[in-house]
């Protein structure tokens, strides 16, 4: 199915955003690549956050094995009391450690992504709403804009995202997204899935 681009008028040249960060024979340029991706799901934890919970967890297994074990009382050094401390519990600080940082870098990503009043999304069915538009854009790769065709989200809908503007450049699709998925959000209609 193709769509015209309501700036140009060419069909040829238009692709629906999601196939067009697919294509591989006419991929896009990283700057546009990057503009066009869709926001991640709200929530969730950094991957540095995650990163260091798996090792406090390995840490803290290895800590658990060593405890458990008993090793360690055969040789000479073993009868001191700081090696032996460090050998059944240094695993298990080490990983007390990590679950502290991590802990803490978590802390920290959640206040930075709930602090910024202008993020949007902030829930996932607002984050939805934003992917159910972001499917239904469509690219022009004359123009460079991205537009809405007419009823892309709701039967009732028009094309986007004005007369006056038919069509948005893909620097702002981001903003002019978030902007759409508010106003389908706000206006009580049922959505349908593109």
């Amino acid at each position: 199915m193709s769509t015209t681009c309501p700036t140009c008028a060419a069909a040829d040249e238009t692709v629906a955003v999601r196939e067009a960060l697919l294509d591989t024979d006419r991929p896009l340029d990283p700057p546009t690549r990057e503009l066009l991706s869709m926001p991640s799901e709200p929530g969730g934890a950094s991957v540095a956050a995650i990163t260091l919970f798996v090792l406090a967890g390995l840490f803290g297994l290895l800590g658990l094995r060593a405890l458990l074990s008993g090793d360690g009382d055969g040789n000479g050094d073993s009868s001191d009391t700081a090696y032996q401390a460090g050998y059944h519990y240094g695993a298990l600080l080490v990983a007390a450690i990590l679950l502290g940082i991590g802990l803490a870098v978590h802390a920290r990503y959640r206040k930075r992504r709930s602090g910024a009043a202008e993020q949007w999304p902030r829930t996932y069915d607002q984050w939805q709403r934003l992917h159910r538009v972001w499917r239904a854009t469509w690219l022009c790769r004359r123009c460079r804009a991205v537009f809405l065709p007419a009823a892309s989200l709701r039967p009732d809908s028009a094309a986007s995202p004005s007369a006056a503007s038919p069509a948005v450049p893909v620097a702002q699709f981001r903003q002019w997204a978030a902007t759409v998925a508010r106003q389908d959000d706000h206006s009580g209609a049922p959505t349908t899935s593109a």
